[in-house]
């Protein structure tokens, strides 16, 4: 005969309730275990009465870390960094009066010195998108010297540039920063890293390249860059390196976080093929772009050396060109006919932000010998019309004749040439 136990019985309900208090107690009795091991582990007392020393030294609002030492040095290139500034001399900088003579000086050396040929309006705009924004994207085809443009800088104004291979699994800001290796109790300190530390120590002009940018989504491992270099108050552009403190950090790590400072520049160079992304507009909003085309003809530039220019110096001129600059009105009613013109063939548009680059581009790009309504034209070429990629191939072909022939009349036939050479490049033959 088969015995049935109802589930419901006291029997059952007595035996549940047993087995149940029995874990409960076993998990307890783990945790205690637990806590008491970490207890012992995180703080050192010594016998002679002082208080506790937790393992960071003597930091008492330090936050606790399990099995470290107070004498562990995590960012031991940092603090190499530390010493050898403590030996360096006071940097000399030449006093530039202007961006015009800036410019050409640096078209020649990159003649004469390095044997790269750029024409003046290449120059002239890679000047004026670094009085822009903090963040340029370097297009064109391959031996066109996007990336050479920004070595051939630095060296112009004395200061190595670091190029970082971007590499394509590249998903989140540690790929970039470095982070804690909770085995060797090291910090994986990045050269992106050593670089943003570095240029805290001066006022020289610092060129990050990260080469091939967009063989991963730079909006994914470049993200908190987007944000922070958009702060307009400096010194809120701090990075967070370290969710905690040790009493043997370097010391320009303030709280655990790095101030990213108005002398760092980030240049990417990008390619458009099937083995990258493409760039997003939360990207390419806040960046300027550079596109080299094609190569500019060989001439034989003058002899000019080394200009060592501080960032303060370079801000300053940019600065006087705005100041300088009387034409925000006619500046303001040219954006307003582009903006009605390409809502009403294109529907695209400026925005606040492009609006703002723009007030700071134009001023500039005269300021450095060229002309207002050539730097216009650049800036929608590569920054507005760009929006048209991936839209309706039909739709803008049959806009493109109007949209010219309403640039001729607001503008002239011999000006707005890149705009309308841009627009040209979707117009379907036959």
């Amino acid at each position: 005969m088969r015995v049935l136990i109802s589930f419901t019985s006291p029997s059952a309900i007595f035996i549940y309730a047993l087995v149940i208090f029995l874990l409960i107690g076993i998990i307890a009795a783990l945790i205690i275990v637990r806590e008491y091991k970490n207890t012992n582990t995180v703080l050192i007392r010594e016998k002679k009465g002082k208080k506790a020393i937790d393992i960071y030294g003597d930091n008492p609002n330090a936050p606790i870390a399990k099995q470290s030492s107070k004498n562990i040095e995590r960012f031991s290139e940092l603090l190499l960094l530390d010493k050898e500034h403590e030996n360096e001399k006071d940097i000399v900088y030449d006093n530039v009066v202007s961006l015009k003579d800036f410019c050409d000086q640096f078209r020649n050396f990159c003649a004469s010195q390095k044997h790269l040929f750029y024409s003046i309006e290449d120059i002239r705009a890679f000047i004026s998108n670094l009085a822009t924004s903090k963040i340029m994207i370097l297009q064109g085809m391959s031996g066109t010297g996007k990336t050479s443009i920004a070595l051939a800088f630095e060296d112009f104004i004395g200061n190595q540039t670091t190029v970082i291979a971007v590499q394509p699994m590249w998903k989140e800001r540690s790929d970039l920063v470095g982070y804690f290796n909770e085995f060797t109790k090291k910090f994986n300190e990045t050269p992106l890293l050593k670089e943003l530390y570095r240029s805290n120590f001066t006022d020289q002009i610092f060129i990050i390249v990260l080469d091939e940018v967009n063989i991963a989504r730079i909006e994914y491992y470049f993200a908190e860059f987007l944000s922070l270099l958009e702060y307009p108050n400096v010194e809120q552009r701090t990075l967070e390196i370290t969710n905690d403190v040790w009493s043997k950090d370097p010391k320009l790590l303030q709280n655990g976080r790095l101030l990213i400072k108005p002398n760092v520049y980030f240049l990417g160079t990008a390619n458009n093929d099937e083995s990258t992304f493409s760039i997003s507009d939360k990207v390419y909003d806040r960046a300027m772009v550079l596109n080299l085309d094609k190569k500019a003809e060989i001439f034989e530039g003058e002899e000019s050396h080394r200009v060592k220019i501080s960032n303060q110096n370079f801000e300053n001129l940019v600065k006087s060109a705005q100041i300088d600059y009387k034409n925000y009105e006619q500046l303001e009613e040219w954006i307003e006919i582009l903006n009605k013109i390409l809502v009403q063939d294109f529907q695209i548009n400026f925005g606040n932000r492009m609006i703002n680059q723009l007030k700071t581009y134009v001023p500039t790009y005269i300021a450095c010998g060229g002309d207002e309504l050539e730097a216009l034209d650049d800036f929608v070429a590569k920054k507005i019309l760009r929006k048209l990629e991936g839209k309706d191939s039909l739709k803008i072909n049959s806009a493109i004749g109007p949209f010219i022939d309403e640039i001729n009349t607001e503008f002239g036939k011999d000006k707005m040439i890149k705009t309308k050479e841009y627009v040209s490049k979707f117009q379907i033959n036959g």
